[in-house]
């Protein structure tokens, strides 16, 4: 089996490129004298033929005798077996005569600086010899057999490629094991590591509590600096893995706590996902609840209807629709749900948000019916009213006869307490009509003091002390005169009431940094009870032995229809009630 860091694709790479490039480096260094060798080898054949031939021909005979007894002579020279053959040239390059294989070489050839030449496939070497009784007469050219020669060099050759790969054998693995500790196993190491961390990821498992080979030493080179980036990134994983979780565990806290109704739907309808206000609303478990379809929970609502609804929402598109849904016992109550298409694990789902309105169905439906007692209330005042006016023109009739004290007394009484109930009668008029202003822009502070003297003679404030504090800046409100007018004098009538003969009453009119213009009407009266306060405004409450509880309820009513509001402060040094309206903002 290869060892383990050979099993790895850069391992084996690194491997075969190394081996390769010694082998290339080798041959390029080694090829040379291959050929060097052989040419070592063709020397030597043709040297050691020379002398042999030398050895049998006897060299003082060759300068004694003609050409043609010197070509014969020469066919000796065969007695040699790598002597193939050889031919014979006068020293001006004319041929005299070949014996045995006539070589290829020839002397025109020789003349151009050739001295050999040599056939590998054909295993002959044909090549020039040099003897001293010929030199200066004669060319003589030998073909010889190299046989022996390319045997002799293939060996040669076999020697040289087995040094070769030893050598690049040695070296690859001297190297491999030097990377194997330097690169190949840190390398192996971090991939295991990020395995290990993915599959982590993957599995959703405590990531905190990993432990990586890589971080066992601490390099100081280009790797170290892979392994340390590879923590940092781990790092930042681990910091956004904890933040989601965090925010998840966050999100689904709140879903679950929530007091509206969560689904999640697929393109067929089906619930994938709901929060515990689902379950408790309808009456089932999460399990019971996960098997059903929208249609099952909603029956008002068709295949047709949420194939459209699907085809219309879109990422950042939120529809609005009321239904009914069906608990598990069977019932059914009203929903408002609010549709929104999201994208969870790259598909396209419904998100439906349920809210149970069977409180606010109720409260609409009374509602209504106030709104009816009110109309028919209105309309009874004002059958009533008629009658009414009937009535105190037939008793005024009675003032003008004579009549006895006794029932003089009665008749008093009589009109005083069908005033009593005339007014009253408006006044609940006033209050039940719907407040529509006639708006037009009030500088507050000349307005109040313009009616200031009108308040103060009202009979009310007779021996009390009217004081106003204006604002240090014109103050500019969008106002009905008439009703602020009635707003303000039911405020100061109030005051005065409170306090006794004499005693100093105060308005004052500021504003807010907010653009609010307030109007505070203060008295020094006995302290109202915090039980009492909140429902001052309330209608027919009173604490007035002759009221009838609606002249602060009418005053809240114009107020907010000016879209300010009313409050009452009490304590010991007094009460003060404080009208809030929107300051116009005007330009410098």
């Amino acid at each position: 089996m290869l060892p383990e860091f050979l099993k790895a694709r850069l391992s084996r790479r690194i491997v075969a490129w190394i081996f390769l490039s010694i082998v290339v480096i080798e041959a390029v260094i080694l090829v040379p004298s291959v050929y060097r060798r052989e040419r070592e080898l063709l020397g030597y054949l043709r040297a050691l033929s020379a002398a042999q031939a030398e050895g049998i021909l006897g060299t003082q005979e060759l300068a004694q005798i003609g050409h043609q007894e010197l070509l014969v002579h020469l066919q000796k020279i065969q007695q040699n077996p790598v002597v193939l053959g050889g031919t014979l040239y006068r020293q001006d390059g004319s041929l005299i005569g070949s014996f045995g294989q006539a070589p290829q070489l020839t002397a025109q050839q020789i003349q151009s600086g050739r001295q050999d030449r040599y056939w590998r496939r054909q295993d002959r070497y044909d090549a020039l010899w040099s003897m001293s009784p010929l030199e200066g007469r004669y060319i003589l050219i030998i073909r010889h057999d190299t046989t022996q020669v390319r045997q002799e060099f293939f060996a040669f050759i076999g020697r040289v490629v087995s040094l070769v790969l030893v050598i690049a054998i040695f070296v690859t693995i001297v190297t491999m094991l030097g990377l194997k500790r330097l690169l190949i196993q840190p390398v192996l190491q971090l991939r295991q590591d990020l395995l290990k961390a993915g599959a982590a990821i993957h599995d959703d498992a405590d990531i905190g509590a990993l432990e990586f080979a890589s971080r066992a030493s601490l390099r100081q080179d280009e790797l170290g600096d892979v392994v340390t980036a590879f923590d940092q990134m781990f790092g930042q994983i681990t910091d956004a893995i904890a933040t989601r979780k965090a925010s998840e565990a966050r999100f689904r806290m709140l879903v679950s706590q929530a007091a509206d109704a969560f689904f999640v739907l697929d393109a067929a309808g089906q619930l994938t996902d709901i929060n515990q206000q689902a379950c408790d609303s309808l009456g089932y478990s999460r399990e019971e609840l996960l098997s059903l379809t929208i249609f099952e929970i909603e029956p008002t609502l068709t295949q047709a209807t949420f194939e459209q609804l699907w085809t219309t929402l879109k990422p950042g598109l939120y529809l609005e629709r009321q239904g009914q849904h069906r608990r598990q016992d069977g019932t059914h109550f009203p929903v408002e749900v609010r549709l929104g298409m999201v994208e969870l694990g790259n598909q396209p789902m419904i998100l439906a948000l349920a809210r149970d309105i069977t409180q606010r169905k109720k409260a609409e439906a009374a509602m209504a019916r106030l709104a009816e007692i009110g109309e028919l209330a209105a309309m009874t005042v004002h059958e009533v009213r008629n009658p009414l006016t009937t009535v105190l023109l037939g008793l005024r009739s009675f003032q003008s006869l004579d009549l006895p004290e006794r029932s003089r007394q009665r008749l008093s009484l009589a009109l005083e307490e069908a005033d009593r109930l005339q007014r009253l009668l408006s006044e609940i008029l006033l209050y039940a009509r719907q407040q529509t202003l006639d708006l037009v822009e009030l500088e507050l502070n000349g307005w109040i003091s313009d009616l200031a003297p009108s308040i103060q003679a009202l009979p009310i404030a007779e021996k009390r002390i009217l004081q106003g504090v204006p604002a240090t800046e014109p103050i500019y409100v969008q106002a009905d005169r008439n009703k602020l007018k009635q707003v303000l004098i039911n405020l100061l009538t109030n005051a005065c009431e409170a306090v006794s003969a004499g005693d100093t009453i105060t308005w004052q009119v500021e504003k807010t940094p907010h653009h609010q213009a307030l109007i505070r009407v203060r008295n020094g009266g006995e302290p109202i009870p915090e039980s009492v306060l909140p429902k001052l405004t309330q209608p027919f409450f009173t604490t007035k032995p002759s009221g009838n509880g609606l002249g602060l309820a009418i005053t809240r009513r114009i107020v907010e229809a000016h879209h300010g509001s009313l409050t009452i402060e009490s304590s010991r040094g007094g009460t003060v009630v404080t009208v809030s309206l929107p300051a116009l903002v005007k330009s410098a």
